[in-house]
């Protein structure tokens, strides 16, 4: 109820703005018709002036309001979902579950699209990708200030090679000018809990008005079918330097620490077969194990519900941990040139792993041996990219010309 009031309002509130303009000119049209009744000062009209900054493309916000307005730990990317030509799929119910996740604008997938944070790259977002990271992980989602979703070809001011089919840019939260805290509980079904906590030191006198913020955010839930769990710890740090009233220099950091374990992927075929509930065999060791062993046996049979070996695995899980950090300089070189520039650097260290019955233990099937009829398999991951971009921005009155540059090595 609390949305349809607010998409209510909204609309409300566009239709007297779009109102506005007509009724003014109503009046204009009326007052200059000659009459006689009228009196003398009826001529005198208020100018209604509207002055708005055009944009080179379509452009959708999402605001912090509308980002709280989800449950505590669910993704930004989720939220966006209401926005029209936008769908968002996920195997879990925060949106978090980063190798379930897709999402696609107007018909163009993920790894067609361009993602941004603070200006800073993250790639497609997919789960292997070798140039980003996803934003669940790049950032706490209580400290998303907005989205800016920019439908269409893409936008020149990204620094991203993906974008085609449209943008998604996050912005963090500004650290506040007053000193304060902020701390959120949350707890839910399938033994989920969440608690966030922030610290604002607010404007520091002393040091110039610096002021920043730390926070931490720690979620760990229970799958909700099958076993295992996933968790996640969020740690964000921003600085801001006011730079007189030319503009500032900011400087932030960001570590995600995420473990989680997988949801089996199920096609048509399998929901038919196997209910939507059906999931990989963790706890049930006995029945991967029969599953597997059925496989490498020549002749033998599948265990039901089986009907092949890829219906389930016994468990698959990932473990990444990330480190982004940088900074960002925003200047009014004079009042018809501004610059800014960001640096940053990305690490990130982690690993897929999942229970292969393709390949036995070495020793299986020889006699006397306790070796299993799979084996663990694991993908590595290895990121360290860092880069700079840059952009000019000249206001020459009627037009605004702006110039910039992206390298990352």
């Amino acid at each position: 109820m609390k949305k349809n009031q607010m998409l209510l309002g909204a609309a409300a509130l566009a239709l007297v703005m779009a109102a506005a303009p007509a009724f003014a000119d109503d009046k204009a049209d009326a007052a200059a018709a000659p009459t006689t009744a009228a009196p003398a000062d009826s001529a005198e009209v208020d100018a209604l002036i509207i002055i708005g900054q055009g944009q080179s493309r379509q452009i959708q916000t999402l605001n912090s309001d509308a980002i709280g307005l989800q449950a505590a730990g669910t993704s930004a990317l989720k939220a966006i979902d209401k926005l029209p030509g936008v769908t968002f799929q996920s195997a879990d119910a925060f949106g978090a579950y980063e190798w379930s996740t897709r999402i696609s604008i107007r018909g163009f997938n993920q790894n067609q699209l361009g993602f941004t944070l603070d200006g800073v790259p993250l790639g497609d977002m997919s789960y292997g990708n070798h140039n980003g990271l996803h934003i669940s992980r790049a950032i706490a989602s209580e400290n998303i200030g907005k989205v800016e979703l920019a439908q269409g070809a893409g936008a020149l001011g990204t620094a991203s090679t993906s974008n085609l089919g449209g943008t998604l840019q996050f912005f963090s939260r500004d650290p506040s000018e007053q000193m304060g805290g902020e701390l959120d509980l949350t707890g839910g079904s399938d033994n989920m809990h969440r608690v966030f906590g922030r610290f604002e030191t607010g404007a520091i006198s002393q040091l110039g008005g610096l002021r920043g913020y730390v926070s931490v955010a720690d979620q760990k839930a229970d799958k909700w079918k099958g076993g295992g769990e996933q968790k996640q710890r969020q740690y964000d740090a921003k600085l801001v330097m006011p730079l007189g009233e030319r503009g500032d220099l900011t400087g932030f950091y960001h570590r995600s620490e995420r473990r989680e374990q997988d949801y089996q992927d199920l096609s048509f075929d399998m929901i038919s077969r196997l209910g939507r509930d059906w999931d990989n065999t963790q706890p049930n060791w006995g029945l991967a194990i029969a599953a597997a062993a059925a496989y490498n046996t020549p002749g033998a049979k599948l265990p039901a519900p089986f009907k092949t070996v890829d219906d389930a695995y016994y468990a698959g899980a990932g473990v990444r941990n990330d480190d982004l950090y940088g900074a960002s300089l925003n200047l009014d070189i004079t009042d018809r040139v501004k610059l800014d520039a960001t640096a940053y650097q990305h690490k990130n260290k982690g690993q897929g792993l999942w229970y292969t019955p393709y390949v036995p233990t070495p020793g299986w099937g020889v006699a006397g041996s306790t070796a299993a009829p799979l084996s663990i398999r694991t993908t590595e991951y290895d990121i360290d990219r860092g880069g700079l971009t840059a952009g000019l921005t000249v206001d020459l009155g009627a037009h605004r010309v702006r110039g910039g540059f992206w390298h990352e090595v």
